[in-house]
């Protein structure tokens, strides 16, 4: 077959807009620091626009061998690196998700028991904009170099995936701009989303909702918005390795929605 024939031609007048980048990445950080919920203590240096915290992960794994995370954790550093321990004492970088991956409450616990091993850490918040009643305050902790935010959750927008990491280590997302490769597209289109939804838009939107469901399938609320906890084993298809079944009830939220899960009624 010649491929070449049956190619597609590839639209390149999609507009280039640095302007508005360089405006979006002002904005987020303003939009981030503008939570009912205290953000405090991230890592000083110039933030970075990346592609989504998966691609702050990606450059983490080459910046540190072993990563050490806790039980329950995000299942992509599992999935994509063999250097993973639950011995926090034998890595080299601490992931710890803030909210908890396991449940989507606070992982400040967790991030005070990782900082007593004087190794980095890396905090990932992508749960930033979906949850509400959490303390995002890390200047009590020494140990803490990098925290990434994303709004894939807050827009349902993972597949053109755009977050802003803090950080005090050197990963090769810091260059992009000087290399002229900033993520533009991404940004720019989530520039009008930011500046008209807060941070806490999508938890105060659908917590009453959240509310009536976890009442009405026996699950105890998160905070995080998008989540009932089961802690009597009811929903064991949601299972994880850490702690309570984590349900997603995203889909039942929004009163447009009319499909149920069909799932949780057969698991229930």
């Amino acid at each position: 077959m010649d491929y070449a024939r049956q190619a597609l031609p590839i639209d390149v007048t999609v507009p280039i807009d640095y302007r508005k980048y360089k405006e979006f990445r002002d904005i987020y950080y303003d939009w981030i620091h503008s939570s009912n919920q205290l953000v405090k203590g991230v890592p000083t240096a110039t933030p970075i626009v990346v592609s989504g915290i998966t691609d702050a992960f990606n450059q983490l794994y080459g910046l540190y061998k072993t990563i050490g995370i806790a039980k329950g954790e995000y299942g992509y550093h599992q999935l994509v690196n063999k250097n993973v321990t639950y011995d926090w004492s034998k890595a080299d970088c601490i992931v710890i998700s803030h909210p908890f991956s396991a449940t989507g409450n606070c992982a400040m616990k967790l991030i005070s028991a990782a900082d007593k091993y004087n190794k980095p850490i890396f905090v990932d918040c992508a749960f930033f904009g979906i949850c509400g009643g959490i303390d995002f305050d890390f200047s009590k902790f020494r140990n803490i170099h990098s925290v990434c935010f994303s709004l894939s959750k807050t827009f349902g927008t993972g597949l053109h995936r755009v977050g802003m990491l803090f950080t005090k280590d050197d990963f090769p997302c810091q260059h992009y701009d000087r290399w002229h490769y900033p993520i533009i597209t991404q940004a720019n289109m989530h520039l009008d989303l930011i500046l008209n939804r807060s941070p806490d838009w999508a938890y105060h939107t659908y917590k009453k909702a959240q509310l009536k469901v976890c009442e009405e399938y026996d699950l105890i609320p998160s905070h995080t918005v998008i989540f009932g906890l089961d802690y009597l084993d009811i929903y064991n298809d949601c299972r994880r390795d850490r702690g309570p079944n984590r349900v997603c009830i995203s889909k039942m939220l929004n009163p447009k929605v009319k499909k149920v899960f069909d799932d949780l009624d057969r698991m229930g």
